[in-house]
């Protein structure tokens, strides 16, 4: 099994973003869940069977008015879309390849993009609280174990993607 999980994330203005900063999200983001996938892709090829669990983002699908992140966002897009590729020319050799897309989860995440207090976006997500890191455990269990699940999304983000409320 493998989580792909490594990645960076920053919000910054579309306007703003040069060159190295979307550089620095598609080497780190997208080339690292591609070359790593790449590297143990062999091994579970020859075993016949094997798990692989990109992490997204609920914001590929959601996109949020006043958090400009389009560079982390495009990469974490792509990660989407290498999922479901990867699990069309694999799930024949019995590999698995999935995404879990979080909602806001509590992490040193939110003080690193300059979140004070992370519970205060709590209203986003329709549980009315953000995420714990277990919850994201729990998810990537039940994928790594479902053997008849492949190429899918899965959201962990308390109904964000659904709907808000006021």
């Amino acid at each position: 099994m493998l989580i792909n999980n490594a990645g960076v994330f920053a919000p910054k203005p579309f306007l703003e973003v040069e060159e190295t900063d979307l550089d620095h999200f598609w080497n780190v983001n997208l080339k690292g869940t591609y070359f790593t996938s790449q590297a143990v892709i062999p091994q579970m090829k020859r075993q016949q069977n094997g798990s692989i669990i990109n992490i997204g983002t609920v914001l590929v699908d959601h996109a949020l008015d006043g958090f400009p992140a389009t560079a982390p966002i495009t990469s974490k897009g792509a990660i989407h879309s290498l999922t479901r590729q990867l699990a069309a020319e694999f799930g024949k050799e019995n590999i698995t390849v999935n995404t879990i897309a979080p909602g806001i989860i509590r992490s040193p995440l939110q003080d690193k993009i300059g979140v004070q207090d992370a519970d205060s976006l709590a209203g986003l997500h329709l549980l009315n609280r953000i995420g714990e890191t277990h919850e994201i455990a729990e998810a990537a269990y039940y994928i790594a174990s479902a053997s008849f699940v492949t190429g899918e999304t899965i959201n962990v983000a308390g109904g964000h993607t659904i709907g808000h409320a006021i």
